[in-house]
């Protein structure tokens, strides 16, 4: 990693420990920050989560190397540019729920149509109850789409990844305190991979 990159990585760190921000009683999570305050409002938003949910630095980094891998892979044997620019949308949720995804179909598909398929679920988590987090056939899903979106990240792709990952960190903040640890640990990763692979630090644990 370069000097940058840890200073970055430092800095939020300091961020989140040395400020400790009082949420209004009207604050929105789904808001835009108008103002600096806002802006630290919805970065301790994060903040809730039980301590034995959260990942440590060595795991995140594991987790990090472990994709970038599986990415270098994958787009290695990637022939084709994608053509598919729709889908199902009704039954895409029942799809992502029930059938493992196959890599040859899911290459086929646009970057717009796989932003889109993390849109919806990304609103299907928002509708979860508390103590309920991403079932298995879901998170292999969603591993496969972050795999294969394409970087530089268009700003509709950049903020469709930041809602997501927010989705995740309420999940988690809501689960009971004795939680099996399948219940937090796909939520770790996707934060873990949102934050640190795509750079959205301010969200990283």
């Amino acid at each position: 990693m370069s000097e940058s990159g840890s200073s970055d990585e430092e800095c939020v760190g300091l961020l989140k420990k040395a400020i400790d921000v009082e949420l209004p009683a009207n604050f929105n999570p789904n808001s835009v920050p108008q103002n600096g305050e806002e802006y630290l409002h919805h970065v301790n938003t994060k903040r809730v989560a039980p301590d034995y949910c959260l990942p440590t630095k060595e795991w995140q980094d594991n987790k990090i190397e472990d994709f970038t891998d599986f990415r270098k892979y994958v787009h290695s044997k990637i022939t084709s540019e994608p053509t598919v620019t729709s889908f199902n949308e009704e039954c895409f949720i029942e799809k992502v729920r029930n059938e493992i995804p196959v890599f040859s179909q899911v290459t086929q598909y646009s970057q717009a149509s796989k932003i889109r398929m993390l849109q919806i679920i990304a609103k299907y988590l928002e509708a979860l109850s508390p103590g309920e987090s991403i079932e298995d056939n879901m998170g292999t899903w969603i591993y496969a789409i972050l795999t294969l979106l394409e970087i530089p990240l268009s700003p509709s792709c950049c903020h469709t990844l930041r809602e997501f990952a927010k989705k995740c960190a309420v999940l988690r903040s809501n689960l009971p305190n004795s939680v099996n640890e399948s219940l937090y640990t796909p939520l770790n990763l996707y934060i873990c991979l949102v934050a640190r692979y795509f750079n959205q630090l301010d969200l990283a644990d």
